[in-house]
């Protein structure tokens, strides 16, 4: 008997490790500088830069990946870059919002990147504008989600470094009505990337990064956007207390859109706004799957479920589509 042959057992299809979330890159950029990344999807797919919320590490965009195989049915790569002191970044007081930006550019060259649609979630939308304002030509498409856009005395969130640093967790919490619980591990993986957004380096690190954020956030209003000619997508929850609505009409003002919503006629035409009634500051979590589909379709498709189906439809269909007993998003949300 053949002892090779007799040794053999039933053939697995496993050919690899599966991955544990999107795995940290390193490059030098021009300044000189070494940039932490993460660049997944194929190199032919729509590319998504994409900046977290305040606070957050390159890794925080795995908290979106519960939608991963929709996002790879969609054909979409996302490119992230990790700010100033968090996560693994080593702090550099000379590196700030237009530093930041111009890094970035640089590993998108580096990458053959020319055009990119670009999203940000709340703090990142301080850091989105300086990107944008330094390459208004490089945006294919702008999505902001309930995104903070300058200080507004007496509205909206507080920034405090010490108090975020004394209990990081705490920074994430949402209410227990919040639709991110639905997600099946999303509130365990919200403590990891609290924690290593601040003591990825040591628990006694200063939180250098989030200082120096947090004053950029307080000091530095919105720049001129009004060169950006790319379709812009704005999503916001009615109910947000962070960052509320009247941040969305500030973006306006600075991208010279207007104001429509409080009856303001504007210059641009290709806005797009999603304004989800009665949600909160969590809109890019439980919306993410329509931010998507605006990237791949820049507006022409929603997506929307019934009787267990996901489908994209139409907008002009939507309204007659929830009547007849449809939801938004992915039919996994009306099951939970």
């Amino acid at each position: 008997m053949d002892v090779l042959a007799a040794m053999e057992g039933i053939q697995v299809r496993n050919s690899g490790f599966d991955p544990l979330g999107p795995e940290v890159r390193s490059a030098m950029v021009a300044s000189g500088r070494t940039v932490n990344y993460i660049d997944d999807g194929d190199a032919g797919a729509v590319p998504l830069l994409f900046l977290g919320g305040a606070g957050t590490t390159v890794r925080a965009f795995r908290l979106l990946e519960f939608a991963q195989s929709f996002r790879h049915e969609l054909g979409i790569r996302v490119v992230s870059v990790e700010r100033n002191g968090l996560g693994q970044s080593e702090f550099d007081p000379a590196v700030g919002f237009a530093e930041y930006a111009d890094d970035v550019w640089s590993l998108l060259d580096l990458l053959g990147i020319g055009q990119v649609s670009l999203i940000a979630i709340s703090g990142g939308g301080p850091y989105a504008a300086q990107l944008v304002a330094a390459r208004p030509d490089g945006i294919r498409s702008l999505h902001l989600a309930c995104a903070f856009g300058e200080l507004i005395e007496g509205v909206g969130v507080r920034f405090d470094a010490a108090e975020v640093a004394a209990d990081p967790v705490a920074w994430w919490r949402f209410p227990a009505e919040s639709s991110v619980h639905a997600i099946p591990g999303f509130d365990d993986s919200v403590i990891e990337e609290a924690t290593r957004g601040l003591f990825a380096k040591g628990r006694d690190r200063a939180p250098e990064g989030l200082q120096q954020a947090f004053e950029l956030y307080a000091t530095t209003p919105l720049p001129d956007l009004s060169a950006v000619r790319a379709p812009l997508f704005l999503y916001w929850g009615s109910a947000d207390e962070l960052v509320p609505l009247v941040q969305m009409d500030r973006w306006k003002v600075a991208l010279d859109v207007g104001t429509p919503r409080t009856g303001t006629a504007g210059v641009r035409r290709d806005v797009v706004e999603r304004i989800y009634q009665g949600e909160g500051h969590d809109v890019q979590y439980r919306h993410w799957d329509q931010i998507m589909v605006d990237v791949a379709f820049l507006g022409s498709r929603i997506v929307a479920s019934r009787d267990g189906q996901t489908l994209l439809i139409e907008p002009e269909h939507q309204k007659q589509f929830l009547a007849s007993g449809g939801t938004l998003g992915l039919a996994v949300w009306a099951q939970r």
